[in-house]
């Protein structure tokens, strides 16, 4: 096809399909002579026809490839999490990830927040494997002050009485 013919058909397309909204997308490609023989080699200037696609807006995904570093802007889009989980979570005592702080927002590598939430998932600590540490680690803190821990009977008040005394009650007024 020539120019000039392509140019015909391509023009009402072109015009149709921005009055629907489509975007339209040109391309060119080389020409090739009517006969069907290649031009020789030595030609000093390249011959082009453009050609005319359209491509539906429904038809196109765009992806954004995953960013970086996460932040309390962008931590909800790419993991799920609410940002002001996401603050508590590096907040914590114990966090073990590097966290890059410039002015009010925080920023933590993506790769490593994903695994460290995915060990978090994997092996969740018992409460009583904690209660046990934390025992051991007063017991610790106490033989190094020289003193020891007694135990307590586990009652239902806040303070037990006094081993002996009696329950008295107030005169009627």
């Amino acid at each position: 096809m020539t120019r000039a013919a392509l140019a015909r058909v391509s023009a009402p397309l072109a015009l149709r399909q921005a009055e629907h909204g489509t975007p339209v997308v040109e391309r060119t490609f080389p020409d090739v002579p009517a006969r069907g023989s290649c031009p020789p080699r030595g030609l000093a200037h390249p011959v082009t026809a453009t050609a005319t696609l359209a491509i539906p807006l429904d038809g196109l995904t765009l992806t954004a490839p995953q960013p970086e570093m996460l932040s309390q802007k962008n931590v909800e889009s790419v993991t799920g999490i609410p940002a002001r989980v996401f603050l508590d979570t590096i907040r914590g005592p114990g966090f073990p990830l590097p966290i890059t702080r410039l002015g009010k927002l925080r920023l933590v590598q993506r790769e490593a927040f994903v695994a460290y939430l995915q060990a978090l998932a994997s092996d969740p600590p018992s409460r009583r494997d904690a209660e046990v540490d934390e025992r051991t680690r007063i017991a610790a803190v106490l033989a190094s002050v020289g003193l020891e821990s007694v135990p307590c009977p586990n009652t239902d008040r806040a303070s037990a009485p006094p081993a002996g005394t009696r329950r008295a009650r107030l005169p009627p007024k």
